[in-house]
């Protein structure tokens, strides 16, 4: 994972284990998870337009990991407070 090179992607600085835990250093994303922000400031659930650029952004990502064959089980969606889509990869 470390020649993944995406804007939409969020790259772990490193990985370790203590124990029988695998611990993962990522960037600092202050918006927090899609799914944090529409708990706390959207209860009703995103709009229509918001959902789809979500998804359009989210779609890029995915489409660019499964051409350099990679795969991905646990899709988050994270924003930082410069509005930027990304998934954790």
């Amino acid at each position: 994972m470390s020649l993944i090179d995406h804007p939409n992607l969020l790259r772990a600085y490193c990985s370790f284990t203590n124990g029988h835990q695998l611990w993962v250093i990522m960037p600092y994303m202050a918006a927090g998870s899609a799914l944090h922000i529409m708990k706390t400031s959207f209860p009703d659930g995103f709009e229509e337009p918001v959902i789809a650029t979500l998804l359009r952004e989210v779609l890029k990502a995915l489409v660019y990991l499964h051409s350099q064959g990679h795969i991905h089980r646990d899709v988050k969606v994270i924003l930082n407070l410069h509005h930027s889509i990304r998934v954790e990869a």
